[in-house]
């Protein structure tokens, strides 16, 4: 039996202005029907802020017709094993996760404080080694710098044990450039704290896996999952890149919900230790699909 009836893929966005087409905020609801997955839309979205109101919706309707719904997001979920208990205290994501959404400035036509955040931070927490950098070469931040630091030798180090794993990605700490994910992981992390915590849904989400373990069945009908879409060989005619990666990711997970591959892909990475499990759980999160034979079998039959 499929684990879920509809799937919600975003391609996310760290823009600081409202912006639409190529490098912006994209994202594709589809479902079940039968055996078949079905394309209910694809939208370009020109604001976090107008995406957050569309998941309001999503997850409302979900959970009004008793519908389960997987949401993959494509920015990362946490960051290397310590960063939590260096900002916060504890080794514990969902303490990062408010501490961000609490700092992070985030307007409605996308204007934030990214960058004068993450320079706070190294000037605070990481004053002998900088994590964040990258900004736009027309401003200039205290303790930001636009080029990348020396590679720390202490917790937390340049990349999540995830990342290791996967061909291309980039460190969470870039925040500009070609290929960086740190100013979308700041912003998404941001949202979704906050819809955790202010929605009303919260209590009927899962994040996967930090509240959900490695696991093959949720107890709860929404569950977020964190998403690599460069997984995935696309194919169509799209004309922009981005709505091609969240239709190909959607019609995929569907497929392979139906046919028993996408249990596989949400269970445990068979190359990971305990200790790095709970490394994962407590503290780095985990890239749906990295690690597994099944995801190679594309979108084969």
């Amino acid at each position: 039996m499929p684990l879920f009836d509809r799937y919600l893929i975003v391609d996310w966005s760290g823009a600081g202005q409202p912006v639409t087409g190529k490098n912006s905020l994209w994202a594709c609801l589809a479902r079940r029907e039968g055996d078949q997955t079905v394309i209910d839309w694809i939208a370009n979205f020109p604001t976090r802020h107008s995406f957050m109101e569309r998941l309001e919706a999503v997850v409302s309707c979900a959970l009004a017709e008793g519908k389960r719904l997987l949401c993959g997001f494509d920015f990362a979920f946490g960051y290397p094993a310590g960063t939590a208990e260096r900002l916060t205290g504890r080794a514990d994501w969902r303490a990062l996760w408010r501490k961000i959404a609490d700092e992070i400035e985030d307007a409605p036509d996308n204007r934030n404080n990214r960058f004068d955040l993450a320079s706070r931070w190294n000037a605070r927490y990481f004053v002998e080694t900088p994590r964040f950098w990258g900004h736009p070469h027309q401003h200039a931040y205290p303790a930001l710098f636009p080029r990348r630091p020396a590679a720390p030798t202490s917790a937390p180090l340049c990349l999540r044990l995830s990342e290791r794993f996967a061909k291309g990605a980039k460190a969470v700490w870039q925040l500009a450039y070609n290929g960086s994910v740190g100013s979308q992981t700041l912003l998404g992390i941001a949202r979704l704290s906050r819809f955790l915590d202010e929605s009303g849904h919260g209590d009927r989400v899962s994040v996967w896996p930090f509240e959900t373990g490695f696991a093959t069945s949720f107890g709860k009908p929404v569950v977020f999952a964190e998403i690599y879409p460069s997984l995935f060989t696309l194919y169509g005619d799209d004309v922009v890149k981005d709505q091609a990666q969240v239709r190909t990711v959607a019609e995929a997970f569907g497929q392979f919900d139906g046919d028993g591959r996408l249990a596989a892909l949400l269970d445990r990475p068979p190359m990971l230790s305990d200790e790095e499990v709970a490394t994962a759980i407590s503290d780095e999160g985990w890239v749906l699909g990295i690690g597994h034979r099944e995801l190679a079998r594309g979108m084969a039959g």
